[in-house]
């Protein structure tokens, strides 16, 4: 999916620390609301003290279940206390809500949910949702009950006109918080307050709006995150970067560049998959722009863990280099949404042919057009395969998971099947239809 970027902003060091620090928690509630009526959810406080009885009831209902028989269990699904599996955004027209969900009660999906604009991340972490909702610049933490039932707000971190969209926990009282700026913040998950930052400035570009660190992961006592170098609203920078941070000195160890790909990693990657950590690597992908940088080189590098510099001998540039029947032709400009987290050295995805199939960007509907394949992906060979499951739209791009048996979950827009959810079962390369839904299926973060 390519996303629209607020202007960037850079934000000064100081200004960060302070505007974090004057931040305080705050709740909210009324957790059994249908989507059509979630745009009230902002003002549902005075509906806590019904909502934690209703708590408190399901509590005790829960506590009791094992005396009863099958028929009342099935009674007790029905009111909604099964368990959770997924976390998940869904899009009502341009309008995304974030919440959680079974596979196995599609019928639900929608309840409970906090509607959060045009553009959100989702992340999960210690029984909680970190919600980033990017119109306003905010991320808030939300509580999750027995059952994985999304609850109420215990803290949020607001950074008004700023895109922050990446968290990268330490522990459960430190994470960093990546995004539009340039620095990254030093924040407390439980209070969502910040406590300190890490001065990135120095490594800005020089046609460079802001050094956006954006997609990361933690090895080794260590967080390698991307730094984009925005020179525009979509644009990034033509040479890949990955700081190198100490995560217990908050200090940058090194920089890695190399000018054989683009800037490295997203902003719209809440679940930080532009960097897959796999057989000793860490792989780092780059969309090149999504295609608005024309000249730009979009492909994957690698850094060998507990190493500070690019592999010179891996590179993979999927425009270039990858060719599929009946999908796409080398030389014609591609793109991938995030991967999954890798299986072996593979991974899934979707891989937008917008070229192949003659069309471009023109508006916000454009991201409804379904051009995007899904793809399995070997990362040390270079290989990727279509996947027999229609093309999806890239504003539904985004939601897949490998499940514990190796089976593949896609959450799809398609002309064919509508919106679904497809399980592919990579032993025998089949795919099958396991659940029609009526809203638009996006992310797919499973809560454990």
């Amino acid at each position: 999916m390519k996303t629209r970027f607020l202007a960037a902003l850079a934000v000064s060091f100081s200004m960060l620390v302070a505007c974090g620090d004057d931040n305080s928690s705050s709740a909210n509630g009324d957790d059994e609301k249908e989507l059509s009526s979630s745009s009230s959810e902002k003002s549902g406080d005075s509906k806590d003290k019904s909502s934690s009885s209703k708590g408190k009831s399901s509590s005790s209902e829960a506590k009791s279940s094992d005396s009863k028989d099958k028929s009342s269990s099935s009674k007790k699904e029905d009111k909604g206390e099964y368990k959770r599996e997924f976390a998940t955004s869904i899009a009502s027209g341009e309008t995304m809500f974030i919440g959680t969900m079974s596979l196995d009660h599609i019928g639900d999906l929608g309840k409970d949910y906090i509607e959060v604009g045009t553009r959100a991340g989702v992340v999960y972490y210690d029984r909680s949702l970190f919600i980033a909702d990017l119109d306003i610049g905010s991320v808030a933490r939300y509580s999750l009950d027995a059952n994985n039932k999304i609850g109420k707000k215990s803290a949020e971190l607001t950074l008004p006109g700023v895109w922050v969209n990446h968290i990268y926990f330490v522990n459960e009282e430190k994470a960093y918080l990546g995004g539009m700026l340039d620095s990254l913040l030093i924040i407390n998950p439980k209070t969502m307050k910040t406590t300190g930052a890490i001065d990135l400035s120095k490594y800005k570009g020089d046609d460079a709006l802001v050094v956006s660190p954006g997609t990361g992961v933690i090895v080794d006592g260590r967080l390698y995150v991307g730094l984009l170098q925005n020179v525009s609203d979509y644009a990034t920078g033509n040479t890949a970067q990955v700081a190198i941070i100490d995560i217990k000195k908050d200090e940058v160890v090194a920089v890695a560049e190399d000018d054989r790909v683009a800037a490295v990693g997203s902003l719209d990657d809440s679940q930080n998959q532009s960097f897959i950590v796999a057989d000793g690597y860490i792989y780092c992908y780059s969309n090149a722009s999504w295609g608005y940088a024309p000249g730009q080189v979009d492909g994957f590098l690698r850094i060998k863990v507990g190493e500070t510099k690019f592999d010179k001998d891996y590179q993979w540039f999927v425009t270039k280099d990858v060719a599929i029947d009946g999908v796409t032709k080398k030389g014609n400009f591609k793109y991938l949404s995030p991967t999954t987290d890798a299986n072996g050295t593979k991974v899934y995805s979707f891989l937008n042919v917008m070229v192949d199939l003659q069309q471009v960007w023109t508006d916000m509907d454009s991201y409804h057009n379904n051009t995007c394949k899904p793809v399995e992906i070997d990362l040390a060979k270079k290989t990727m395969k279509a996947l027999p499951i229609d093309y999806t739209s890239s504003w539904a791009s985004y939601g897949k998971y490998i499940d514990d048996d190796g089976t593949v979950i896609f959450a799809v827009s398609t002309e064919k099947d509508g919106n679904a959810y497809f399980r592919y079962d990579p032993k025998s390369e089949k795919a099958e239809k396991i659940a029609d839904v009526k809203q638009i299926p996006m992310w797919l973060v499973p809560l454990k």
